[in-house]
């Protein structure tokens, strides 16, 4: 005889499936969003542009879709809105930027990044609210860290596989081809390499929470080939400052030790493969020219326009050129420095907002009493802030770091009612 099965088991079971597929369908959207900033075809600009549009455009439409449809099904969830002072800053922040068309030397560039500002902005405002929802309603299994986690570690599959069957796309040559650098046309190392940390921190989240160990060390373990391959010293050292938090809030002496312990043993392999390379250590000190860079970009570009800059993501004082020519190093459309790329392209007083924006950042981050949440931001903070030194970063040009900065800013705003 078989054993009856009541109503309440069935629907158990369904609203484990609902939660089941409710996660997958979120983690494809972090994904596609993530995979949006990357260069598709390699040898086609306009096909790439038309599917990074259409991936970035279609995401945002599907979160609304997915928001009406979450709030019509839970129909008494409502939000608080707190720490307003960090978003009212980024949006100041903002505004300069709209503001600053009317003075920018290159403003279809301008108009370009600001576009896609605001459409990262809304996919964020939107997408995050579904989150919070998603995780209320499947009780924790559809959690921030978790959706992260999946999504970068399937990527990070994506490019080990596409190392092993298009070497010369996935590859990028650099030191006259004797250093290969995982990434190649698709992506700059260095971001592909901060991707892998922002993983690899998920990881150690899921860890510290508590979680089955078994899938994250796999996860964690596919990170940390990516990164190793990127050959990206600052996102090396991004990953070495968030293991050793972990380390250290683990409290555990054997795990402290035997990290310090193994670190003297594999980081002068690591110095000499990846930070040094071909042995040309003035290459390290001058951040691989970009010290002469930032000199020349803050003693020649700066003076001319202090106060307002040439406009948003606009670094070149011309009309004509929208690079920067440096007398002592290279010529370039980005200045590898988010903190000075504000500088040039918005002048002292766009980087006084953006200062003043962090730091509120950074307090309601420090006063947060959600205890998980604080750490998965400072997991992330830590790589996007290494990386904003030497990349696009957090208010560079359009990359998924500006994303992820977005959304560690609405971490501490956007709340539960009932959480506040």
């Amino acid at each position: 005889m078989q054993p009856e099965v009541t109503v309440a088991q069935i629907n158990t079971t369904k609203n484990e499936r609902w939660h089941k597929v409710l996660l997958v369908v979120l983690i494809i959207v972090m994904m596609i969003r993530i995979s949006s900033y990357f260069t598709v075809f390699p040898g086609s600009i306009g096909v790439t542009r038309v599917i990074k549009i259409a991936m970035r455009f279609g995401m945002s439409g599907f979160s609304v879709v997915l928001f009406l449809w979450l709030t019509s099904k839970i129909k008494d969830f409502r939000f608080e809105y707190i720490n307003r002072l960090s978003g009212i800053f980024y949006l100041c922040y903002i505004l300069l930027s709209v503001a600053s068309i009317w003075w920018s030397t290159d403003l279809i560039f301008t108009l370009l990044q600001l576009m896609m500002m605001f459409e990262s902005i809304f996919f964020v405002w939107v997408f995050y609210h579904v989150l919070i929802i998603a995780e209320d309603a499947t009780l924790g299994l559809a959690s921030f860290d978790k959706i992260l986690s999946v999504a970068v570690a399937v990527i990070s599959v994506g490019f080990l596989i596409g190392l092993y069957i298009d070497p010369s796309t996935f590859y990028r040559d650099t030191h006259g081809g004797a250093v290969s650098r995982l990434g190649g046309f698709i992506i700059n190392p260095n971001e592909l390499g901060m991707l892998s940390v922002i993983g690899a921190s998920m990881n150690y989240i899921r860890m510290w929470r508590g979680k089955p160990l078994g899938w994250n060390i796999i996860f964690w373990g596919l990170n940390v080939a990516v990164l190793l391959l990127t050959q990206s010293r600052s996102s090396l050292g991004a990953f070495l400052v968030v293991t050793l938090i972990f380390i250290l809030i683990s409290r555990k002496a054997w795990l402290i030790i035997g990290t310090f312990a193994a670190g003297a043993l594999v980081l002068p392999i690591l110095i000499k493969t990846i930070v040094v390379k071909e042995g040309d250590v003035g290459e390290v000190m001058s951040m691989t020219g970009r010290l002469p860079f930032w000199s020349d970009l803050i003693t020649y570009g700066f003076p001319q326009r202090p106060l307002l800059g040439f406009g948003f993501m606009s670094i070149s004082p011309s009309p004509f050129t929208n690079k920067f020519d440096s007398i002592h190093a290279y010529a370039a459309s980005m200045t590898h420095n988010t903190f000075v790329q504000v500088l040039i392209n918005l002048g002292l007083i766009g980087a006084f907002i953006v200062m003043l924006q962090m730091v509120t950042t950074f307090l309601a981050v420090g006063i947060s009493k959600n205890t998980i949440l604080k750490m998965t931001s400072i997991a992330m903070l830590v790589p996007l802030l290494i990386n904003s030194a030497t990349e696009f970063g957090i208010f560079g040009e359009a990359n998924y770091g500006i994303y992820f900065y977005q959304l560690i800013i609405l971490m501490f705003i956007v709340v539960k009612s009932s959480d506040y």
